[in-house]
C-alpha cells in the first residue's frame, strides 16, 4: 500500500473535521470532538449519490479526504470560505450526507465525504 503522503501533491486543500459525541451538555445539545484537520481535494460538483438512509440523494461537494476515518451523518465538516466563496455558516459548515472509504490492494486507504 502506497502512504497517503504520496498522494500529498493532490490535496492541496485542508478541512477541519469533528466528530460528534454521544454526550449532551447542560442545554441537552450535542457536544463534540476538538477539531481535526486534514488535508483534503475539495471538489464542487452535483452528484446523485445514496445517502446514509439509502435514499438517493444529490449532494454538492465531493470531498476526498488525506485521511480514514468513520464519518457520521452529526459529525460536523468545516470547509474555508476560499473553497466555497461565501461566507454563511450553511456553506462553510454544509451536512455531511454521505462518505465511503477507498480500500486498494492492501486496505482502506483513504475517505470520501459528500456533502449537500
Amino acid at each position: 500500500m502506497r502512504a497517503i503522503s504520496a498522494f500529498a501533491h493532490l490535496m492541496p486543500d485542508s478541512v477541519a473535521y469533528q466528530t460528534a459525541s454521544t454526550a449532551l451538555d447542560a442545554y441537552g445539545e450535542r457536544t463534540y470532538g476538538s477539531a481535526v484537520n486534514y488535508p483534503a481535494r475539495v471538489v464542487g460538483e452535483r452528484k446523485s449519490i445514496t445517502n446514509f438512509q439509502g435514499l438517493e440523494v444529490m449532494s454538492n461537494f465531493t470531498v476526498y479526504l488525506g485521511a480514514v476515518i468513520v464519518a457520521q451523518p452529526d459529525d460536523i465538516i468545516r470547509l474555508s470560505t476560499g473553497l466555497v466563496n461565501s461566507t454563511q455558516d450553511t456553506a462553510i459548515y454544509p451536512t455531511i450526507i454521505g462518505a465511503k472509504r477507498e480500500p486498494d490492494q492492501s486496505g482502506t486507504h483513504h475517505a470520501v465525504l459528500y456533502l449537500g
